[in-house]
C-alpha cells in the first residue's frame, strides 16, 4: 500500500490528507450530531406507540359511551312511546278505559252491567293507576278468550286479580270477579 502513496506527488498527497481530514470531520460530525438525534427519534417512536395505544383505549371508551348514550336515547324513546301509545291520558282516563272495556266486552261477547273504578298512586313514581273491577260469567273457553283479548289489547291493561265466585256443578259455567288496571302519568 505504501508503494501506491510513493507514486503520488506532494500535491496529490496533500489533497488526499485534506480529503481524509474532511472525511474524519464529517464522520465525527455525524457521530456527534446524529447519535443524539437517533436516540431522540427512537424515543419519539416509543412515545408515538404509547400515544397510539392510549388513543385506541380512549377511542374504545368513547365508542362504549356512545353505545351507552344510544341505549339511553332508545330507552327514552321507548318511554315516550309508552306514554303516548300504551298509557291512558290523565284528563279522561275513565272514559277511555270504559270505551276500551266496552270494545273488549263486545269482542268477547260478554255483558257487564256494573264496573267500579278505583284510583291509586305509586309513591315514588309519576305513574298512577286506575282499576276497573267487574263480574263476568261464561264458559272456560269464553273466559280464556277474554283473557287473551286483554293481553293482546294495544293499551297497557293488566289483569291484577281474578276471583272465582261461582262454579256450577258440571264445571261448565264460571263466574269471576276481575280487576283490570290501566296506567296513566301525572
Amino acid at each position: 500500500m505504501k508503494e501506491i502513496f510513493n507514486l503520488l506527488d506532494n500535491m496529490e498527497k496533500r489533497g488526499l490528507r485534506f480529503l481524509g481530514i474532511l472525511l474524519s470531520v464529517v464522520v465525527l460530525f455525524f457521530l456527534l450530531i446524529s447519535l443524539p438525534q437517533k436516540k431522540s427519534y427512537f424515543n419519539a417512536l416509543s412515545s408515538l406507540t404509547d400515544k397510539q395505544a392510549s388513543y385506541m383505549q380512549l377511542k374504545k371508551v368513547s365508542q362504549e359511551k356512545e353505545r351507552e348514550w344510544l341505549n339511553w336515547q332508545e330507552a327514552f324513546n321507548d318511554m315516550e312511546e309508552l306514554k303516548t301509545e300504551y298509557f291512558y291520558n290523565e284528563k279522561d282516563v275513565v272514559k277511555q278505559l270504559r270505551l276500551d272495556l266496552e270494545q273488549i266486552f263486545n269482542e268477547t261477547r260478554f255483558h257487564v252491567s256494573q264496573i267500579r273504578f278505583d284510583y291509586s298512586e305509586f309513591k315514588k313514581e309519576k305513574i298512577k293507576k286506575v282499576s276497573a273491577s267487574f263480574n263476568i260469567r261464561g264458559t272456560y273457553l269464553s273466559l280464556k278468550r277474554f283473557i287473551h283479548t286483554v293481553e293482546k289489547f294495544p293499551k297497557l291493561l293488566m289483569i291484577e286479580k281474578i276471583d272465582f265466585l261461582k262454579i256450577d256443578a258440571e264445571g261448565r259455567m264460571l263466574e269471576l270477579k276481575i280487576i283490570l288496571a290501566g296506567y296513566f302519568e301525572d
